[in-house]
């Protein structure tokens, strides 16, 4: 009996072990988010995108010092604009005088196989310009990028048109007239091209979605990979009172929302997909019911320096770590916000990750990758 008794507890206390809630200390959290002068190496054997950006130049430090953490770089360099040439539309790329051809060089030579792919950012938001762009105006608009690639010897580029996902008769015109031509003329190249993606909206209902699987599929077709981004939970909310960044159960409701696990080639268009984890937080002041601003790693540094002031709450459902005082919330990717998004991305077998954007994180984030 009494041994009986014993093996229960045992089998009682293992339970508990397996169950509780990972221990917190937040002076030891504090800590590490200041470490600084880690390995050079990768220790995340996936892909890694990561974005640099002119107005976070910290940034290209933290690239530079641990480049090998790497796969592919992503300079904010341009900004896509409309122009009138000779009575005809042209796109232009906005933004030559950020091109960074001597950081370019230090980064291929510290590693070698690093891919650079300035981001092309799509700014302007008149729906006919674009609709002309992608449907009689692609093959001029390909002249420019071929010309800028031997020019500048880039290895392709991240295409970001946030418009595209509002609008479906956009949409289809992207997709049927735009996207197979520009990936035609990347492979002939050998560059990569690389479209950000929305994560699942849950402003709309069902039937106003109109990133579904199929168009999914045929988008993935015409694509080296797409960086999902999922952060910034509460853009895609009716509700403004929520202060979480990207909660776990939303990140692998995206995936299976855009994935049909039946289909035969699932496992090849996973690992087209990379997720994004941000490297900013916000702030969500309690009397305002609303996201008061946007948190970067020294500012989050600066706040913490009154962290007596801060209670440390973990939320398991969503894995997030929120700091709280009286007036409002702090919600920050710490290193084991990180660690544990990089351990789903593995799990939901994607092809890697995508981070936005170096600058705004402090040096001890890039140690897991």
């Amino acid at each position: 009996m009494e041994k009986n008794i014993a093996f229960l507890l045992v089998i009682l206390l293992i339970l508990n072990i397996i169950s509780s809630k990972p221990k917190i200390d937040k002076k030891e959290i504090l800590n590490n988010f200041d470490k600084k002068d880690f390995p050079n190496e990768k220790n995340y054997n996936l892909k890694t995108l990561a974005y640099i950006t002119p107005w976070n130049k910290i940034g290209y430090e933290y690239i530079e010092k641990y480049s090998n953490k790497f796969d592919i770089i992503s300079p904010t360099w341009f900004e896509l604009k409309p122009d009138e040439i000779d009575g005809e539309l042209q796109i232009i790329l906005d933004g030559s005088n950020n091109i960074d051809s001597a950081y370019m060089k230090k980064l291929r030579n510290k590693n070698k196989n690093i891919l650079i792919l300035p981001r092309l950012h799509v700014g302007f938001s008149d729906m006919n310009v674009i609709e002309t762009w992608f449907t009689k105006e692609t093959e001029q608009f390909i002249k420019v990028l071929e010309r800028r690639i031997k020019y500048n010897k880039f290895d392709g580029y991240v295409f970001d048109c946030f418009h595209i996902w509002f609008n479906k008769n956009l949409l289809d015109k992207f997709v049927k007239y735009f996207l197979p031509k520009i990936y035609e003329a990347m492979n002939k190249l050998n560059k990569i091209f690389i479209l950000t993606m929305i994560p699942k909206n849950l402003n709309i209902d069902e039937n106003g979605v109109i990133i579904d699987k199929k168009i999914f599929k045929i988008i993935s077709k015409y694509t080296h990979y797409i960086n999902i981004m999922t952060y910034d939970y509460q853009q895609y909310l009716k509700e403004s009172s929520n202060i979480y960044i990207a909660p776990i159960d939303w990140i692998k409701d995206t995936i299976n929302s855009y994935i049909d696990k039946n289909d035969k080639n699932a496992d090849s268009i996973l690992k087209k997909i990379l997720l994004g984890i941000p490297f900013h937080g916000q702030s969500f002041q309690k009397s305002k019911n609303s996201i008061d601003k946007i948190i970067n790693g020294p500012s989050f540094s600066q706040l913490m320096k009154k962290s007596e002031e801060f209670e440390l709450n973990y939320y398991e459902e969503e894995d997030e770590y929120i700091f709280e005082n009286e007036q409002s919330k702090i919600n920050y990717p710490i290193k084991e916000y990180i660690e544990k998004r990089l351990e789903i991305s593995k799990e939901l077998r994607v092809g890697g990750i995508g981070i936005w954007d170096v600058g705004n994180g402090k040096e001890s984030m890039l140690e897991p990758f």
